[in-house]
Parts: C-alpha cells; structure tokens; sequence
C-alpha cells in the first residue's frame, strides 16, 4: 500500500480491512485473557500486557465498527466530488486510523503521565494539522467542505481529557461541540449544493452521521467520564501494536557490549619553565609607589582629540558620498504572479491586481459570483445583482456595487473601502484591519454587518441624494471592538459593547 496516496479510493478499503483485522485481534486476545484462555508465551511475556476487562476491549470491536462502517461509507461518498474533497477526506480518514491505535492502547495499558500521553497523540494531532491545514490559502470550491473536516476531526482530540481542571469538556460534550463547528460549515454546502448536486447532500449526511451519529453514542457508551484506562494494564510507555493486533513487546536483544578503553595518553613532556619575571616581579614594581608611573609617557596639548586637526566633527563631501554609495549586490526582486480579470464558469474571478483603478465587471446576473483575491490600491465597480462578492486578502482596495443577493464578505483585508448604492442583505467581515462601509439609506434598515476579529470598522449612512431625507448629512457610526460581560441577579449573563468612556 505504500506505493499509493493515502487518499487513493483504491487504497482506502485495503487499509480499512487490515486495520480491521489488526483491531480484531487485539479483541480477540483481550477476550482470552479475560476469560482465562492461555495465550502465547510471546504475548505474556510482553512489556504492555493487554487488558483483563470486558469494557475495554468492546470499545476497541466498538471502534473497529466505527472504522468499517461510517468512516468507509463517508470516503467512499467523496469520490464524485471532485478530487480536493477525496484527498481532505483520505486525510480525514487517515486520522481516525491514527485514533485507532490509541483506542487500543487505552484498552491495554494504565494512564500514562502528561509526557507519555503527549507522546502518544503526537500521530493523531498531525494528522489532524494536516486536515486543517487543507483550508487554507486561496479558497476553492471546496471551501466549506475542508472547513467543516477540519472542524470536525476535533472531535477525536477526547483522548487527550485528563481531568476538568485542564479547561476540556467531557468527551461527549467535546465531540458534541467539535461537531456545532462542523455544522456551520456543512449548512453552507447543503445551501450551495443540496438542489443542484444532490451527492454533496449526501456527503454532508455521512459526515453528520459518523461525527454526531456513530462517534458521539460511542465516547458515551465507552468514555463517558475520559478515556477508560486499563487500570491492570502495562506501561503506556513502551507499548507498541503489531501486525497480528498484540502488544509488542518492547524489549529487543541484549545491547552490544561497551567498546574498549582507549589507549593511555602519551606521556608528558618536560614542563615549561615559567616566565622569568612571574608574579613577584610585578609585585616588586607595584611596592614602587609613586615611582611606578614613572616610565610613562606624558601626554602634550597637541596629543589631545581635541586639539588634533587630523580629527574633526565634520564629514567631508567624499567621505558622505562613500557612505551612501549603494552596493554592488542587487536586491532580489519580489515574484509577481500573473493579473487575473476573467469569467470562470459562474465566477467572476479577479486576482493579483495591483494599482488598477479601472476594473468594472457589468451585467453580473444572480447565478455568478464575484471573487476579488490578492488585490492592492485597486478600484473595482460590480453592476447588476451577483449572487455574492467575496474580497480575500487584499490591500487599499475600494469596491462599488448595485445589488447583492446574499452577502459582501471581507476576509485578510487591510485599508479597504465598501459601498453599496442599492440593497444587501448582509456584510461580513472577518480578520479585517480598517474598513469603511458606505450604506445607501434605503440599505442601513434593513443590512446585517457581521465582524469577527477585526478592527477599526466604521459603518457610513449615505443620505439620498435628491435631498429627501431629513439629514443630508452622511452619519458614520463605529463598529465596537470591546465588549463587557456581567453575570445579573438572574444568573444570566449579559454583553454590552464598550465605548472606553
């Protein structure tokens, strides 16, 4: 299997059924020794022997479960969406066979200290990274798809619980919420795709039903209260699962015997005879008194820094065009990537556009897009009514639109200005430093301005223009960026934005 992905479909079932096998194993031996069937002396002799307690080991059959069932039925539901969704959902997958191993181990081994324990997640946590790390940079089609895995393979995060006093939920209140974050992300698929393409539906429907579902009712049942240690079990320390599905043992062959002594050094040769002067002479012209300073030098007038006339405060013309003479290295200048301002499939896509105050994208209709990326000291004017317009990480950039039909987002913006001449329903800005958003009246009734990390938002009213509105002048109203959280009477707790006055 090496020589494929590990996100290859192909693949995929080949290491569910040998994961499978492994675990049933474990299960297998874990029910000898509990009910007091010999095993074999290698297993005995193992440093981690296995657990002698029902629970255990049919949470490790339980999981096995878990790996055959939802987890397979959900790759399997990723192979016509496109290969991004199929390679985030190997990786996904990947991490519950990692997770595997660790339900085992907690079977078969005593709770190990914080060091072990870290030790032991350490396969499982990168492979988490690794799912979360598919969501960023640029944003693709499959967007909201990475997200929600990366939200959702939090979830197996429950085998590190150690206690309350660690700021951890309960395992099943942890899965719960790893899922809550999962959801946000899946709703916006099933609102992209659930009337055109149906089998994102479905694959929305696997993962709610492995995470919510399957993973859930199974931390319930077998970790209610943290993961189940084996408290007759070995040393997680040097615990180890083999091919067969047994501990293995950690012991190895006797290490080699140490090397030879070295050689004895070569014999020292004469001693150096020290200085003829030594310590006492210097005692000697110290005892001097006065008569010691004697040999000395004596400074005149002219040897003064002051007094010399080769020294002087003032840099002469040469030696200042010496100094700013630039080097002879060149700067390596930075890697420009190509503009782009083109209509792909139903996305208007703008990209890597720099000092452009002249784009204009017209006669957007409501099936396309609008997705503005990498964009600096740039004007751009949408007309007619795009379904969404999306600005991502760009700089000193002002857009100018008509209508939107569902939302204007701002995400890794710096400096930008927003202004809507008709109607929108909602502004989202998130991880924003500076922005100004300019509401037609008409607009500020009824706008939603969501902010999420960010900074220095103001939000204008513009007044109509024909002067029919009771103030003509523009109102600029501040997006709070502190808020207060008191506990009342009631035992509700209550958040109120903070001016600083």
């Amino acid at each position: 299997h090496r020589a494929c992905p590990p996100w290859s479909l192909s693949v995929h079932p080949c290491i569910m059924d040998a994961l499978v096998s492994r675990l049933e194993a474990v299960t297998a031996r874990l029910e000898a020794q509990a009910g007091g069937v010999s095993v074999p002396a290698a297993a005995s002799a193992s440093a981690a022997p296995a657990a002698t307690g029902g629970a255990n080991h049919a949470s490790v059959s339980a999981f096995a479960d878990v790996l055959s069932g939802p987890v397979a039925t959900l790759v399997a539901l990723a192979a016509p969406l496109g290969d991004d969704i199929v390679e985030v959902t190997g990786l996904f997958a990947q991490a519950f066979t990692l997770e595997a191993s660790i339900i085992a181990c907690i079977a078969s081994c005593q709770k190990p200290s914080p060091e072990t324990l870290q030790l032991l997640l350490t396969p499982v946590g990168n492979a988490m990274v690794a799912v979360g790390a598919k969501s960023e940079g640029k944003r693709t089609e499959s967007f909201h798809h990475q997200k929600a895995l990366a939200e959702a393979v939090q979830a197996l995060s429950f085998v590190a619980y150690q206690g309350a006093d660690m700021g951890m939920s309960l395992p099943q209140a942890h899965v719960a919420e790893a899922w809550q974050s999962a959801e946000f992300w899946t709703n916006k698929v099933l609102k992209e795709f659930r009337a055109t393409k149906p089998e994102h539906a479905e694959w929305v429907t696997g993962l709610k039903l492995l995470i919510d579902g399957t993973l859930k009712p199974y931390v319930k049942k077998y970790h209610t209260t943290g993961p189940c240690w084996n408290a007759k079990g070995g040393c997680a320390k040097t615990w180890k699962l083999d091919g067969n599905g047994a501990p293995k043992k950690a012991g190895g062959p006797p290490p080699p015997p140490p090397p030879p002594p070295p050689p004895p050094p070569p014999a020292a040769g004469p001693p150096v005879s020290a200085p003829a002067a030594g310590m006492n002479a210097v005692f000697q012209e110290l005892n001097l008194g006065e008569a010691v300073t004697s040999g000395l030098r004596k400074v005149t007038d002219d040897m003064k820094t002051k007094n010399r006339t080769d020294r002087v405060g003032l840099v002469s013309d040469d030696a200042a065009k010496l100094s700013t003479k630039p080097t002879t290295g060149k700067p390596t200048p930075a890697a420009t990537k190509t503009p782009t301002f083109a209509l792909e499939g139903k996305k208007w896509q703008v990209e890597h556009q720099v000092g452009n105050k002249t784009l204009r994208i017209e006669n957007v209709t409501p099936k396309q897009a609008v997705y503005v990326y990498d964009c600096v000291d740039c004007v751009i004017t949408v007309t007619g009514k795009p379904n969404a317009i999306t600005l991502d990480k760009c700089a000193k950039t002002a857009l100018v639109f008509d209508d939107v039909l569902a939302t204007c987002e701002l995400v890794n913006c710096q400096s930008m200005q927003v202004q809507c001449l008709q109607t929108v329903p909602t502004v989202s800005i998130d991880k924003v430093d500076g922005c100004q958003v300019y509401l037609s009246e008409k607009t500020a009734e009824t706008v939603s301005v969501l902010t999420a990390k960010s900074s220095e938002i103001n939000v204008v009213c513009v007044p109509a223009a024909d002067g029919s509105a009771s103030n003509a002048e523009p109102v600029e109203t501040p997006v709070p960026e502190q808020f207060i959280t008191t506990r009342g009477a009631n035992g509700k707790w209550t958040t109120v934005a903070f001016s600083g006055h």
